[in-house]
């Protein structure tokens, strides 16, 4: 578990938003999640995405959602995920269930572009990707 740049909690609802681009877990098994502000904060310097979120159970990480909340630039955004998902290979190595969303402020989620990227994403880092606007809601 990322024991810098976190908060942990058991609240029913856990909110990350910039720039009107919200991303929300709503955690109704009640568990205990570490919020990792990774922007400028766990990492600097380098590029990184913005948020991650450990879902701990039985006092181990057993789920990691990796968040960029972006304007539009949706390549940069899976870059910035990419980066963000080699620095945390050792805390992350063991844990089998990784997501990565992107919340952008436009883009045709249901398109043959996501469609591709998604697919792309998934053949080089065997991570599911998701890419919502505006807003995005995960329940655990």
């Amino acid at each position: 578990m990322i024991s810098s740049c976190n908060t942990t909690t058991t609240n029913k609802i856990i909110r990350v938003a910039e720039n009107k681009r919200i991303f929300r877990i709503i955690n109704d098994s009640s568990f205990q999640i570490n919020k990792v502000k990774v922007d400028d904060c766990y990492i600097k310097n380098v590029l990184r995405c913005d948020y991650l979120f450990e879902i701990i159970e039985k006092m181990d990480v057993s789920i990691v959602f990796y968040v960029e909340l972006k304007g539009s630039d949706i390549n940069h955004a899976i870059e910035q995920l990419e980066a963000t998902i080699q620095y945390c290979l050792n805390e992350h190595n063991r844990v089998n269930k990784k997501e990565c969303y992107i919340v952008a402020s436009k883009f045709p989620s249901a398109g043959t572009s996501s469609q591709v990227l998604r697919k792309k994403f998934f053949k080089k880092n065997k991570i599911q990707l998701f890419i919502g606007t505006k807003k995005t809601d995960v329940t655990i």
